[in-house]
């Protein structure tokens, strides 16, 4: 929407285009959900990495800007909640 398009926000169109596994339905301890919650975050993490990459091959800055942004926040989500994972242990 930051670059004038229309978002397709829906459940279901964004489950549709994810490339993030689906969640362990089997994770029990808190452990789990901690290893599980950083491994989404990770992921998620390199994905956004690879798009300010991409943004910048095709030499748009602003589209490289906004992900940069968001990949900031991903990186400091991820080291609190690896820093429970460190805690546990």
């Amino acid at each position: 929407m930051q670059l004038g398009d229309i978002a397709i926000g829906t459940a279901r169109s964004v489950a549709q285009r994810s490339q993030l596994g689906e969640y362990p339905l089997t994770a029990s301890s808190g452990h789990d959900h901690v290893e599980a919650v950083a491994s989404a975050l990770a992921r998620f993490g390199r994905e956004a990495r690879a798009a300010i990459d991409l943004g910048d091959d095709l030499g748009d800055r602003d589209s490289a800007d906004i992900v940069t942004e968001v990949s900031r926040g991903i990186d400091r989500w991820l080291w609190l909640v690896e820093a429970h994972a460190q805690a546990e242990r």
